[in-house]
């Protein structure tokens, strides 16, 4: 191995090693952060925490009809859908540019 390539090596695991860092501090701060999705106009709205889990409901009495449980469900299913979709774009925005950064990294190594 030449002493350019050790160079590259090098460079890379730092850089490895720094995107490790970077993730793992985008992963706490999304870990404690919340995310909330809403249907029927806002009148249903669910709470996600980081880990995806349900932490709260919020139901609006005009949508809270007894004869219609099966629309109830539905809201609250979309909402829970929207708060989840919500948190996956959170986790692309902060993590696809750091493996981006790695990946032009590992195009820019010699062949």
């Amino acid at each position: 191995m030449d002493r350019g390539s050790s160079f590259d090596v090098q460079r890379l695991l730092a850089t490895a090693r720094e995107l490790q860092e970077k993730v793992a501090r985008a992963q706490e701060d999304l870990q404690t952060a919340t995310f909330q999705g809403v249907s029927g106009g806002g009148a249903v709205r669910a709470t996600l925490n980081g880990r995806g889990d349900l932490e709260g409901l919020s139901i609006s009495s005009a949508v809270a009809d007894p004869g219609n449980t099966q629309g109830l469900a539905d809201l609250i299913v979309s909402a829970v859908r929207h708060a989840q979709q919500t948190l996956v774009a959170q986790n692309e925005q902060r993590l696809l540019p750091m493996f981006e950064g790695l990946n032009t990294e590992l195009r820019s190594l010699p062949r």
